[in-house]
């Protein structure tokens, strides 16, 4: 980039010598040809007196008005045309500035021809030198506040560029983005914007990877569960112990559908299939997910009591809600003692409120409350849901807001 810069700034610092020399060169001439015009009436005036040709006129401009006078040397200036004003180069022994014209006396046209030596009003080589000396000076000069001036740039723009480039490239997981302090502000808000991407992307992945191991276990422990049940119904037993295993096999293979068929809804939503279909959230499905949890809540001696005030319009399937449910519960009943957990539906929200033990003060975030909350949020954040959870008088409530998610854009 300094070579690029440095190249436009002598090709431009070159132009400059140029167009200033020829600049100075016109306006020379053109003064000089100014002059020879506004002498000619000088010298008509004192030809019309009975001045005799050739007339001097100053001390560099002669002035003929009978074309026979003029010098030998001069015979060329005889074939000019009448208004002809410039500078005669390679003609006469010597640059001229030859101006012809003509006036009238006693009825008759009379030539007129008035010249000037070149030589003598024109600049000398010496002072063209010191001229170009000058110029060539500025234009150094020039071209080194040009290059303090591409240095700065270079450090204010190209170098934060570079900066950012090399701890892309470098980095190893989670990395903190910066650049230098005379950055020029817009690579200071590139450098924010890197870092909130990258807090995103990080607390994306462990969401994801909170979510694998969350849908492993859910399909581990039915397996586990089944394989079990299967070993035992080997052995002779009698029929109740066998109607047992049976019903622990019917159970863990029915909640090993719910998971896949979660999982296979997430995926529908993610590629667009039905993913901004409606449907209504009915009690009875609430109920379902409460009986299935019943048991486990009864080993804390814990009642659910569900509240119905409205029948709010969702997204997810009934698979995903239940897996939404699941977890919610599963963690107040994780975090209860005894009493009761109460459910509240309402037409922009789900509340799961426990008398348990509440929020520590180390766990405010919803993925340092568990890994069931952490999936909790990840898949609010995939219907653009918002999860909430905060400490009550006594335990804790956890709140599914049903509007889509705000984002907040980057100030």
């Amino acid at each position: 980039m300094t070579l690029y810069f440095s190249a436009i700034a002598l090709l431009v610092g070159a132009i400059l010598y140029l167009l200033s020399l020829s600049l100075l060169n016109w306006v020379e001439d053109e003064l000089n040809r100014r002059t020879l015009v506004q002498m000619a009436p000088s010298a008509i005036s004192a030809f019309q007196a009975g001045a005799q040709s050739p007339l001097a006129i100053g001390t560099t401009i002669q002035a003929f008005n009978d074309l026979k006078e003029l010098p030998p040397s001069f015979e060329a200036a005889k074939k000019l045309p009448v208004g002809f004003i410039d500078e005669v180069h390679d003609v006469f022994t010597q640059d001229m500035f030859i101006y012809r014209t003509q006036y009238q006396q006693n009825n008759q046209l009379v030539p007129l021809v008035l010249m000037m030596n070149g030589e003598q009003v024109e600049l000398s080589h010496g002072e063209w030198n010191n001229i170009s000396l000058f110029i060539i000076s500025v234009t150094l000069l020039l071209f080194v506040l040009f290059g303090f001036a591409i240095t700065k740039v270079t450090r204010r723009l190209i170098a934060p560029i570079n900066q950012l480039s090399k701890q892309l490239n470098q980095s190893q997981g989670h990395v903190t983005f910066s650049v230098s302090a005379d950055a020029t502000l817009e690579f200071s808000e590139l450098a924010r914007s890197l870092n909130h991407y990258e807090a995103q992307i990080q607390q994306l992945i462990r969401q994801e990877q909170a979510f694998s191991r969350y849908a492993s276990h859910e399909l581990r422990t039915p397996l586990t569960i089944i394989q079990g049940a299967s070993r035992l119904l080997q052995h002779p037993k009698d029929e109740a112990f066998s109607t047992r295993q049976r019903k622990r096999i019917d159970k863990a293979a029915s909640d090993m559908q719910h998971t896949i068929n979660a999982l296979l809804s997430l995926v529908k939503h993610e590629k667009g299939i039905n993913g901004n279909t409606l449907r209504q959230l009915t009690a009875k499905e609430i109920e379902q997910v409460m009986a299935d949890l019943q048991p486990l809540a009864d080993t804390k001696a814990l009642s659910i009591k569900l509240t119905m005030n409205a029948s709010p319009q969702i997204s997810p399937s009934s698979a995903v809600f239940r897996m939404l449910l699941i977890n919610l519960l599963s963690n107040a009943i994780n975090a209860s003692d005894g009493g009761e957990i109460l459910i509240h539906v309402n037409e922009d929200s789900l509340e799961v409120i426990d008398k348990g033990r509440g929020v520590a003060a180390s766990e405010k975030t919803p993925s340092g409350h568990g890994l069931g909350l952490e999936i909790v949020e990840a898949l609010c954040q995939r219907y653009q849901w918002r999860f909430s959870l905060v400490d009550a008088e006594k335990g804790c409530i956890a709140t599914l807001h049903f509007n889509p998610l705000i984002i907040q854009p980057n100030r």
